[in-house]
């Protein structure tokens, strides 16, 4: 059946308005159950009376479909297996990655998903589990970024342990730690142009020498072909010196046949054992300026005014209306 009219209204005290679940053997009757067109709204919904917030954003009310509600969700979409909601900017060049997932947001030049809030978090991931809340990734560039406009705010902040499985690169590093007068206090790390890993310790001399051990699991991650000693004496003797360094051990020795018995500490560095491929001073190129550019709205975007509220029609009002317009009619 095909009907044709300029309006088409349904009220009662039914649980749908407007039904189109129907099938035939074991399949549904229609390739699209609801289909709409309007220059404002394709398809419009609402939950409950009151209205939802006003559209003053990027969005002005304007959609293909168009859900508000007060209380309750606007628009939810939901699928057992394959994506919840689908949003699409642009002609994608070739087709976006196969992932299922509640929000999917895809795009060609412009973000798939922007989060935005005044006060707020503009976009928050919640796991419950061992997986991770927000996943950053990108086959060619970088994985994730953070900027801030304040110098005196943070582009990232971690409240636990991190672990970066990489190299970790910045113009500044530093610890931070705790005064006795309550404040926190900043102290700066020590930089070298190669790497090294060093070991301190305390020993003491036997009639002017003693061979020192390294420490066996410190010896397992340098490079024990070539490190160095330095011994400083805790006490008046004619100096130290060391000799015969091995994989296992080193001799300190007092200088000129000194037969003393002082006391010592020592500090090793050696290269780290893992690290190959290393240049000292090595150039470093910066990321791409594209990589850390904030995305901004298009400059010519057009201004539209924003869309009439649809307001709730009274039904029993209605009802009375049309059977005043039936008897005038029959009349």
């Amino acid at each position: 059946m095909t009907t044709l009219d300029s309006d088409f209204l349904a009220f009662g005290r039914r649980i749908t308005g407007f039904n189109t679940f129907v099938q035939w053997n074991n399949r549904p009757c229609f390739r699209v159950a609801l289909g709409g067109l309007g220059s404002t709204n394709g398809a419009y919904g609402r939950t409950g009376l009151p209205l939802g917030p006003q559209n003053n954003g990027p969005f002005f009310g304007f959609s293909g479909v168009f859900g508000e509600s007060q209380n309750d969700p606007g628009t939810a979409g939901t699928s057992v297996n394959n994506i919840g909601v689908y949003g699409q900017t642009e002609e994608l060049e070739r087709g976006a990655p196969r992932f299922i997932a509640g929000v999917y947001g895809a795009a060609n030049t412009r973000p798939g998903v922007i989060g935005f809030s005044k006060t707020g978090n503009g976009v928050l991931g919640l796991s419950e589990t061992s997986s991770a809340a927000v996943v950053g990734f990108s086959t060619e560039n970088i994985g994730v970024v953070g900027m801030t406009n304040n110098a005196d705010s943070l582009a990232g902040l971690f409240v636990g342990n991190v672990r970066v499985n990489g190299a970790l690169t910045a113009k500044v590093k530093n610890a931070v730690v705790p005064f006795p007068d309550g404040t926190q206090r900043v102290l700066h790390c020590m930089e070298s142009p190669e790497h090294w890993f060093e070991d301190f310790g305390a020993a003491k001399l036997e009639a002017g020498r003693t061979i020192v051990k390294l420490d066996a699991d410190f010896a397992k991650v340098v490079e024990l072909k070539e490190y160095h000693v330095f011994v400083t004496p805790e006490d008046d003797c004619r100096g130290l010196c060391v000799r015969n360094k091995t994989t296992t051990s080193f001799e300190v020795r007092e200088l000129q046949g000194g037969t003393s018995n002082v006391a010592f500490s020592y500090r090793i560095v050696a290269r780290r054992k893992d690290i190959k491929a290393h240049k000292r001073f090595d150039k470093i190129t910066p990321p791409p300026a594209e990589a850390t550019l904030v995305p901004r709205p298009p400059t010519r975007t057009e201004r539209r005014a924003p869309a009439p509220r649809i307001e709730v029609q009274d039904g029993s009002v209605l009802s009375r209306k049309a059977r005043e317009r039936k008897r005038r009619k029959e009349g």
